[in-house]
């Protein structure tokens, strides 16, 4: 029975974790009202082109390379510059075509340039979108806007505005205004149309779908409705959903970085998105008619500080799963040590052992139980040979042995119930904690985010190339810890339990480094404390 339960454990356990990285959980889809607008792109002829189904824009997916791919001449780009980032406006469509984050790099390689969060995620964000009279959606992307910027540099006490003025193919005119902050992510964003049918009035955007990576990384439309967070991973979108409610926030989301729109306070909207030819859309409308449309942009990284600091339920967006409140504190303290020794590898081993430390009476106990269990082990196999057609006499019987030697079967299992949820809630902090990004730990290991490699050695099923060293080595110490733990399994039950450290180093192999640095690092102090128990009782 103890080894029975100690191996659904060890499978739950693989399962939770291998269950939310490579299958993270799906929405709800909602399904739009009859009044969502079907979308078509407008050129500047003014008629309508194929749309994308669900009010979304059919947009090239090379939103980067001139404003979502609309007709004609680019027109004039302003750029505006702060000590946080370096945005680029473009004319055509009145489309944010650059946007270089100032503390954030493409690679961990030295001189390599700042994170470029448009190109990256391949998002154009302040398009506009209405319906036309003949009930089509069309957007703005092929409209030329006259753009102009208040300054080039953002300083201290002195934003920036930036100006965009346009006029549709029916001769309606839309404006479109950017308020930069020189100390935040987020900018002001207020869009008037005059002349427009009031009927709806919305923001869109599209992006470029990256292949699927084999961590979780979202990649799709997110937001935060009614106090719940929904995402559409574009990557496994097959048909357009939709969901709406009274929103904080709505955008893309990446592994690290996001691009939302923050309304003024929740209010009732409804966010569409699609996917299709490799390319991503959505949108956010309002749900009343209206002619004007005021909100914050987010664009940055899902830092908890920077998150906080927008406000608006923004620190959301960083999904660390069932057990958060106990990832919270655990990510407050892995910051923490870091702050103090100043390599995140480091801080994720002494957050480890601190975490081992605290358990530590209950992992005391646990092995204690087990080894109990084994020392009676013959007294079982003459109970159970005795009663065997029995089986009421015979759990009389081993209860009545449990109790004469003091001996709880479930003692060794309980412990691991208690401490899952502080494995899973570290497990999701290690996965979506941007900190690790382009982290260093020790010799080949350069980015705590990424799988480790060393040297560039092709081995199957293992992408990127490399030896995944560390990887291996958590392999070895699961094998090592289950031939030091005492066991009361029949030989066959062993050899099944043998084949978890094998169906683990699988799973982890394409994991960050990080998170494998801190599974390796728990079951090294598992095995100390195995070993100093062993010596103990000599």
């Amino acid at each position: 029975m103890e080894s029975r339960l100690a191996l659904a454990l060890a499978l739950s356990l693989g399962i939770l974790v291998g269950f939310q990285v490579l299958f993270p959980p799906k929405p709800q889809p909602a399904s739009a009202p009859a009044a969502a607008p079907a979308t078509a792109a407008a050129p500047a002829s003014g008629a309508a082109a194929p749309a994308a189904p669900g009010g979304v824009p059919a947009a090239s997916a090379d939103v980067a390379a001139a404003a979502a791919a609309a007709p004609g001449d680019p027109g004039p780009v302003v750029d505006v510059t702060s000590d946080l980032f370096h945005a680029r406006f473009q004319s055509r469509g009145g489309r944010l075509v650059g946007f270089d984050l100032a503390k954030y790099k493409n690679d961990p390689a030295p001189g390599d340039g700042p994170y470029d969060l448009i190109r990256q995620i391949g998002i154009a964000p302040l398009g506009v979108l209405w319906r036309a009279e003949n009930g089509n959606v069309v957007d703005d992307r092929a409209i030329l806007y006259d753009i102009t910027a208040t300054a080039p540099q953002v300083r201290p006490g002195l934003p920036v505005t930036v100006t965009m003025r346009g006029q549709t193919p029916t001769g309606a005119t839309i404006t479109k205004t950017v308020l930069i902050s020189p100390t935040s992510y987020v900018m002001d964003f207020k869009v008037t149309a005059e002349g427009l049918p009031a009927t709806a009035l919305g923001v869109g955007w599209s992006r470029q779908l990256h292949p699927h990576k084999a961590r979780a990384d979202v990649e799709g439309a997110v937001g935060y409705f009614d106090g719940k967070l929904h995402s559409f991973d574009a990557s496994v979108l097959k048909d357009t959903q939709a969901v709406e409610g009274k929103a904080s926030w709505a955008g893309y989301a990446e592994h690290y970085f996001l691009a939302a729109y923050i309304p003024d306070g929740p209010q009732p909207l409804k966010l569409v998105a699609s996917a299709s030819d490799g390319s991503g859309h959505a949108a956010l409308w309002t749900d009343a008619p209206t002619t004007s449309v005021h909100y914050g942009i987010y664009l940055g990284p899902k830092s908890p500080g920077d998150l906080e600091q927008a406000g608006n339920d923004l620190v959301q967006a960083i999904d660390l799963g069932w057990f958060w409140f106990i990832a919270k504190p655990l990510l407050v303290a892995l910051r923490a040590i870091h702050a103090i020794v100043g390599n995140y590898g480091w801080a994720i081993i002494l957050l480890t052992v601190a975490v081992r430390m605290m358990f530590y009476p209950i992992n005391k106990k646990q092995i204690e139980a087990m080894k109990g269990m084994q020392r009676i082990q013959p007294e079982v196999k003459k109970i159970q040979e005795r009663y065997q057609d029995d089986r009421g006499k015979m759990n009389e019987e081993m209860m009545e042995l449990y109790r004469r030697h003091k001996v709880n079967p479930l003692a060794g299992c309980l412990p691991m119930l208690v401490q899952l949820p502080v494995f899973i809630g570290l497990y999701n902090v290690l996965l979506q904690s941007i900190d690790l990004r382009h982290a260093p730990f020790i010799g080949w290991m350069h980015d705590l985010s990424q799988p480790d490699r060393l040297g560039t050695i092709s081995v199957p099923f293992v992408e990127p190339a490399g030896i995944p060293v560390m990887t291996l080595l958590m392999g070895a110490s699961m094998i090592l810890q289950q031939k030091m733990t005492p066991s009361t399994a029949d030989p066959a039950q062993q050899r099944m339990m043998m084949v978890m450290p094998v169906v683990f180093t699988v799973m982890f192999v394409n994991f960050p480094a990080g998170l494998v640095l801190y599974w390796l690092s728990n079951n090294l102090l598992s095995i100390a404390q195995q070993w100093l128990s062993n010596r103990q009782s000599r």
